[in-house]
Parts: C-alpha cells; sequence; structure tokens
C-alpha cells in the first residue's frame, strides 16, 4: 500500500479510512446511548415468556471476541512490518512507519515528531473502530439469534406435547398456550425492529467500508504482482481478513432471518387446523420478514453474499480489461 501513498487511491482511501473512525464513533456512542432502553425491552421480552437459558452464549461471544481481536492485531502489526520492511534502522523506524503509511498527508521534509504522534495515535484509535464496529454487529445478532434458537426449541417441546397429548391438555390451554408463544414470537420480532433502527446506519457503515477496502486490496494486489515476500505475505492475510470479518457481519445477521422462520415448516407439516392460534402463528412466521437492515436499503440475508460477490467479480472483470 506504501507504494501509492502519494496518489488519488491513497488520498481517498485515507479520507474513507478516517472517516469511517468518525462516524463510527458517533453511531456507536448512539447505539451505546440507547442500550438502556434497548435491554429493558430486551428483558421485558424475556419476562413476558420465560425460556431456558442459553449457557453457551457468553462463552460464544467471548470466543468470537478474542478471534477478532487476535486476527485485527496480527493483521495491523503485518501492515506495520510490510511498510517499513526489516531493513529499517530502529531509530528511523517511527517516521519510516509513518510517512510510508501517511504519505498522502505528509511529505518527508514535513514530517516532525509533534505530527509524527498524534497521526500515529490517531491512525491505531481509526484501526479499533473499523473492527469494533463490526464486532458490535455480530455480537448483538448472535444475542437476538440465541432468543429465536430458545423460542425454536420451546415450540418443538409444545408440538410434541401437544401431538402426544402428554399432560392431557384441555383445548382452551392449548389455545392459551399457542396464544403467549404467537405474542412471544411477536415481541421478538419487535425487539429485532427496534435493535435494528438503532444499528441500522452503523451496519450501512460498515457494510460499505467494508466492501470498499476489499475492492481496494484487490486492486492493490493486481498492480503489485511483484514486491517483497512480507508485502505478499501480508496481502493475503489482510484480504482474507478483510473477506473472513466482511462474510461474519453478514451470516451472523442472516442468522436472526433464518432462525426466525426455521420453525415454519414444523408447523406447516405436524400441525393441520389444531386451533386458530396456530394458523395465526404459521401466517405470522410466513409473511412477517424479520432482519437486520442498512438504513432500509438492504437486508442482512445470506443472499446478499451473493449479490456482493458478484459486484466484486464484476469489478474485478473491469480492472482486467483495462489493466495495461
Amino acid at each position: 500500500m506504501y507504494l501509492f501513498t502519494g496518489s488519488v487511491i491513497a488520498r481517498l482511501s485515507g479520507a474513507i479510512f478516517y472517516g469511517n473512525a468518525l462516524f463510527s464513533q458517533i453511531l456507536t456512542w448512539n447505539f451505546i446511548t440507547s442500550w438502556q432502553d434497548l435491554s429493558y425491552h430486551w428483558a421485558r421480552s424475556e419476562r413476558a415468556f420465560p425460556l431456558l437459558q442459553d449457557d453457551t452464549i457468553r462463552k460464544k461471544m467471548i470466543i468470537t471476541t478474542s478471534v477478532v481481536s487476535a486476527c485485527a492485531f496480527l493483521e495491523h502489526v503485518l501492515s506495520m512490518m510490510a511498510a517499513t520492511g526489516f531493513d529499517c534502522p530502529p531509530e528511523e523506524y517511527f517516521e519510516r512507519y509513518i510517512l510510508s503509511s501517511h504519505g498522502f498527508l505528509l511529505n518527508s521534509y514535513e514530517y516532525r515528531l509533534y505530527l509524527g504522534v498524534p497521526i500515529f495515535l490517531l491512525s491505531k484509535f481509526a484501526t479499533i473502530m473499523w473492527n469494533f464496529q463490526d464486532l458490535i454487529i455480530i455480537l448483538v445478532s448472535m444475542g437476538l439469534t440465541s432468543k429465536y434458537r430458545r423460542l425454536n426449541w420451546r415450540t418443538y417441546c409444545i408440538i410434541k406435547t401437544v401431538k402426544h397429548n402428554k399432560y392431557n391438555q384441555s383445548i382452551k390451554k392449548q389455545v392459551q398456550t399457542w396464544r403467549r408463544l404467537r405474542q412471544a414470537y411477536v415481541q421478538q420480532a419487535a425487539l429485532v425492529r427496534r435493535v435494528g433502527d438503532k444499528l441500522s446506519a452503523l451496519i450501512l457503515l460498515s457494510n460499505l467500508n467494508n466492501l470498499y477496502f476489499i475492492c481496494l486490496q484487490l486492486f492493490l494486489g493486481i498492480n503489485n504482482e511483484q514486491g517483497p515476500p512480507i508485502n505478499r505475505i501480508y496481502y493475503m492475510l489482510s484480504l482474507s481478513w478483510l473477506i473472513s470479518r466482511a462474510c461474519g457481519v453478514v451470516l451472523a445477521a442472516a442468522d436472526i432471518q433464518i432462525h426466525s422462520q426455521s420453525v415454519l415448516p414444523l408447523l406447516q407439516t405436524t400441525c393441520h387446523g389444531c386451533n386458530v392460534e396456530v394458523d395465526r402463528l404459521k401466517t405470522q412466521l410466513k409473511f412477517d420478514w424479520v432482519a437486520l437492515q442498512g438504513m432500509g436499503l438492504f437486508s442482512l440475508d445470506r443472499t446478499l453474499l451473493l449479490k456482493v460477490a458478484a459486484a466484486i467479480i464484476k469489478y474485478e472483470l473491469i480492472l482486467i480489461m483495462f489493466d495495461n
């Protein structure tokens, strides 16, 4: 990347990188300040229809956070090594890194230590925010998906109970049970939309930012086929990490949409005309689209990955066609 430090691409990429950090900070703070209200509605939905606790969700979130942090740290360390090389004297390392990674801001004759230190700190902050915004979306999606998994498991148990009439429930009690279950799905869908409203701007920012930098890495890879081994290693690992993180955001959020309708086939095959509440639940699950969205422009489902992949392939073909 340092080969393009004085180019228009470098200036544009730098503006997008730091602009993303600024907007990410604002949107993240907005989400954090709204968390008290969101957690109140989240807790209320849990109390309204008690479910078995998910004992694994805490462990999954800790593992996810650790993996994202470790991969982000490794990728950033490699970027610093690629920017300076291995032949850099220790006393010149800081200056070479700043001029290499931020050549769009400073020329070599303009470098001063009092300028380099703030730029260095700001770049680390921007990198942290870039990874943190994706991590927020992934963790919140995991929490919402966990609730749907527990709701679906409760539905399976109710279907099994009704099918075998295990507790000899009256028709009235069965209707009440199904009504409470249907209302729980309504509350969960409302919770997803409430959380999605607060996350939608951050989701849009995250996906646009990831798409741009994936395309940028592909462009730099095409134009830098030759170079030191560390640069090629960094390019492959950085591109792999960008793609993995972007896919992780989409797949984690797409699980919400998948699990919001996963119980519908079982209801349609096993519950024919049980009662009016079952019919209402089936209609509700069939036609109520529940998914996180990016400001109403797109929904985070698995088809989005194919659309983004198609856009990237078109971008690559255009680059190849016009490459001299």
